[in-house]
């Protein structure tokens, strides 16, 4: 694991790129599943998923739907993360994280179902006292936001086989924010401290498709696939309470911003079984392409002097910071249970194998594989009723120690507890008007 430590008064700031890397859970930059029921049989959810929300994954299982549904949905998340080592002791701020999803499906006739949905599957914030153990040697206020509007057609080609496609536009939003100490430079305690606050907006686009296979009456495979894209982000770098002789160097308290981020391609592999009128079984291994994502660019413009490690042979140049990861995988099951009528009980398991290899881990938030066990229940809804979701996941090293190599002090260990409580989903009633098909 990697950080670089501030010298004086350039390369304060290298951390900035890696905090992006530190933003990374089990699963590198990817949010929870979308939808109460991919929720709740979290490891079968391409076979078993059934509702409007099947658009993000496996939008053949739209061709089902008998009739149209508006489905908008919450995930909400509480994470932290605990700091210690020389530099002292911190938690994360900001615990609670959420996500906000909408789904909508149409059935057009017996053969066509078209749908949209309008999700959040990447994405991940960390925030730390501002004066706390990271003050100069990383951001303390990250985030990466990524929105997805995912336009969709499913179609029943024939009694066994279904397909689904669709379109995937991005929007992206990256943000850091950092500490700096200008007394480093003019060489008196008394400076206070700036800030230096990079942000950018970016866009991409991407595309989906999946096909369902019905083996026997019983027995059903599906293959999903969901293309890589590349966000180029753009905006500001703002540098607050530089003093007169920083800009006589060149720099400057306002820059441009450039950056970007290649996301990973998706595949997924399905396969369900109903074991009675009343329980299915569905097994799901997911392949991610997060070997993409090889460095991490990042232009300062006027500022990059700012960004740069110490000696670096062209300061004003931009930054390039590598982070190698490793492609992963998933897998996992579901099982739903129709208990009554209108009450089904859901239960999920799921292995996630984290891309960050250790030698590119940042300090911020140690990235680790881990399980993940869900439980959910359906139950009949009136207006002001929600359906919701509940995820336990387990750390095999919730306390893991990694060694960190710094230009500064090779032999630094820093300790982090990353702590994921809970993860529940609050799911609205889905709006279903009076048409079938």
């Amino acid at each position: 694991m990697k950080c670089t430590i501030c010298r004086g008064v350039l390369g304060t700031s290298t951390l900035v790129g890696v905090m992006v890397a530190g933003l990374a859970g089990a699963q590198g930059l990817r949010n929870p599943p979308e939808g109460a029921v991919a929720l709740g049989h979290v490891g079968g959810a391409v076979v078993l998923t059934e509702d409007a929300s099947a658009v993000s994954h496996n939008p053949a299982n739209l061709v089902d739907l008998k009739q149209a549904e508006v489905l908008p949905t919450l995930t909400v998340i509480h994470t932290e993360t605990d700091f210690t080592g020389p530099a002292g002791t911190a938690t994360t701020d900001s615990p609670w994280k959420m996500l906000p999803n909408v789904f909508a499906a149409y059935p057009i006739n017996t053969r066509y179902v078209m749908g949209i949905g309008i999700t959040t599957p990447y994405g991940q914030s960390m925030e730390w006292n501002p004066d706390g153990a990271f003050r100069y040697t990383a951001p303390y206020s990250a985030m990466l936001a990524v929105v997805n509007v995912n336009p969709t057609l499913a179609a029943r080609l024939n009694d066994k086989v279904s397909v689904g496609v669709g379109l995937d536009a991005y929007w992206s939003r990256l943000e850091m924010k950092q500490r700096f100490p200008w007394s480093a430079m003019t060489r008196n305690p008394m400076t206070p401290d700036g800030s230096i606050v990079a942000k950018g907006d970016g866009e991409g686009i991407g595309a989906n498709a999946a096909i369902d296979v019905k083996l026997t009456a019983s027995q059903t495979l599906a293959l999903t696939y969901r293309s890589p894209f590349r966000v180029d982000y753009e905006g500001d770098v703002d540098v607050s309470g530089m003093p007169a002789g920083a800009q006589a160097l060149g720099l400057s308290p306002a820059s441009d911003f450039d950056s970007s981020i290649d996301f990973p391609a998706v595949a997924a592999l399905g396969y369900g079984l109903k074991l009675s009128d009343t329980v299915r079984v569905g097994v799901d291994v997911e392949w991610v392409q997060s070997s993409r994502y090889k460095t991490l660019e990042l232009d300062g413009g006027a500022d990059n002097a700012l960004l740069n490690a110490p000696g670096a042979a062209n300061p004003m140049a931009p930054v390039s910071i590598r982070q190698d990861w490793d492609d992963s995988w998933t897998a996992g099951f579901g099982v739903d249970w129709r208990a009554l009528p209108d009450v089904t009980l859901r239960a999920g398991y799921i292995h996630l194998w984290s891309p960050v290899p250790d030698e590119t881990l940042a300090p911020t938030l140690p990235d680790i594989s881990r399980d993940v066990v869900k439980r959910r229940n359906r139950l009949p809804a009136c207006a002001a009723c929600v359906r919701s979701g509940l995820c336990l996941q387990h750390h095999p090293r919730p306390n893991c120690q990694l060694r960190s190599e710094s230009r500064l002090r090779r032999d630094l260990r820093d300790q982090f507890a990353h702590r994921q409580r809970v993860i529940r989903l609050l799911v609205l009633r889905p709006w279903r008007p009076p048409l079938k098909r």
